[in-house]
């Protein structure tokens, strides 16, 4: 699997190639995903439902069809949530969850969906302002998403 990490802002771009490992398996490109040729696209649900259509889910990734013609892959995947539990009337991160960040939790569950789905062939770009993850100054996403791709590349 190719993993293509886009960006508008080339600071961000900058910071996520210091971070994320080095392998020929992850490019960077300074851009929206409409400038890359890949099977799938890493969406945030907040901006996929309303186009592609499912619905909020907690525990694993959606993979919707992009039949919209809209120059975007023809795949969309939409990240899962930590799972949670309710307790005394609200909703929390479960206690297995609660040391996993999000953004972990996020693409390596994301990952491992177009896996399953579509086998190591493809090609899946994280765009990043689609994801919320486009800030500069955030460290800890990006060193949260190495760990995921690093986990999802060598198992």
């Amino acid at each position: 699997m190719k993993i293509c990490v886009a960006s508008s802002r080339q600071s961000t771009l900058a910071l996520w190639g210091r971070l994320l490992p080095a392998s020929a398996a992850i490019w960077f490109v300074n851009g929206g995903s409409r400038s890359v040729q890949a099977d799938v696209l890493m969406m945030s649900g907040v901006w996929a439902f309303d186009r592609y259509g499912g619905r909020p889910g907690r525990e694993a990734a959606q993979i919707l069809p992009n039949t919209r013609g809209d120059g975007l892959p023809e795949w969309i995947v939409v990240p899962p949530f930590r799972p949670v539990v309710e307790r005394d009337g609200e909703f929390v991160t479960r206690e297995d969850f609660a040391e996993v960040s999000p953004a972990h939790y996020a693409v390596l569950r994301s990952l491992q969906a177009v896996r399953e789905e579509f086998g190591d062939s493809v090609t899946v770009v994280l765009d990043l302002s689609l994801l919320g993850m486009d800030d500069p100054n955030d460290e800890s996403t990006p060193a949260s998403v190495a760990q995921a791709i690093q986990e999802f590349l060598a198992g």
